[in-house]
């Protein structure tokens, strides 16, 4: 990526001292030149792709604009699909889900782009549509209650080498993470990208240990034109996802052997209004907060 000319910092630097002789406060004369360069920082790193698109060297500034922006817009994802029990090589239908996030790139200095997430996920009933709180488990027979938390922001750190993703440690808990991006695949006018993460979650708590296996699988593709295209662009895409997963301790499972799959389909849109109408309505009923204002749930 080309970098940032020390001589155009200089001149940035002197039109702040320009705005100074114009009678504007020293302070915010400071201001302007100092957002000026961040812009011409941000501009510097999301500069066009050199070579080719699959170019191996392109291929994690193709992930961030395929997953998330070349820039600090706010994004959003949306998936729908079903959650399934499975048990003895029977899938059980348990409930539909709708899940949605947002996601806001911070560009470092050293390689490496931070993304602040919220998100927030429903379960709806597979014959009536209606949320699903007093649910009747159709494995163990027994009813289980279930309750949605709040969008809250999660940060995590990406590197353009490909080096493993980090995220902020979950207080009580160790986790060993395994992050995988394929590389990118031209199928005529679109761009597939392949995603995998691997999640052992070890929880320690009075004498006793609990383990749980997460494999979370995507399939992105977004046109080509698109990504060829400035990076100041939004860029379309669409997912779908798999899970392969032990059982989560909200569904109250014991110890029953088997675990849970997860099938969806979604797509990334440029605003809120924009997510499913179905998703929408349970988010604004539930958590109309963080709904109202996305860009502030994100810090």
């Amino acid at each position: 990526m080309k970098p940032i000319d020390r001589r155009h910092v200089l001149r940035l630097a002197a039109a702040g001292a320009a705005l100074h002789g114009l009678g504007v406060p020293q302070a915010v004369a400071q201001a302007a030149a100092q957002t000026t360069i961040r812009t011409a920082k941000t501009a510097a790193k999301t500069a066009p792709l050199a070579g080719a698109l699959d170019a191996p060297a392109n291929l994690h500034r193709v992930y961030r604009r395929i997953r998330f922006a070349a820039d600090d817009r706010v994004v959003f994802w949306w998936l729908r699909g079903r959650r399934y029990g499975y048990v003895d090589n029977l899938m059980v239908p348990y409930f539909d889900m709708h899940v949605g996030s947002w996601h806001r790139c911070r560009e470092l200095d050293d390689g490496r782009y931070e993304v602040a997430t919220a998100s927030a996920m429903y379960f709806t009933d597979l014959a009536s549509g209606e949320l699903v709180e007093d649910w009747p488990n159709p494995i163990t027979g027994r009813r289980v209650l279930l309750s949605y938390p709040a969008p809250t922001r999660a940060v995590a750190v990406y590197a353009y080498s490909g080096a493993e993703q980090t995220a902020a440690p979950t207080p009580g808990m160790r986790m060993e993470r395994h992050h995988v991006v394929a590389p990118l695949e031209l199928v005529g006018e679109e761009a597939w990208l392949r995603e995998e993460t691997w999640i052992k979650a070890i929880r320690e708590t009075a004498g006793t240990t609990r383990t749980q296996k997460v494999h979370d699988m995507y399939t992105y593709a977004s046109p080509v034109a698109a990504l060829r295209e400035s990076p100041a662009r939004f860029v379309p895409a669409v997912a779908h996802f798999n899970d392969y997963n032990d059982w989560s301790p909200r569904f109250e499972m014991g110890d029953q052997p088997g675990g849970t799959v997860a099938r969806c389909s979604g797509r990334k849109v440029a605003s809120i209004e924009a997510l499913p109408a179905a998703y929408l309505r349970l988010g604004r009923r539930l958590h109309a907060d963080a709904f109202r204002d996305p860009a502030r749930t994100l810090g």
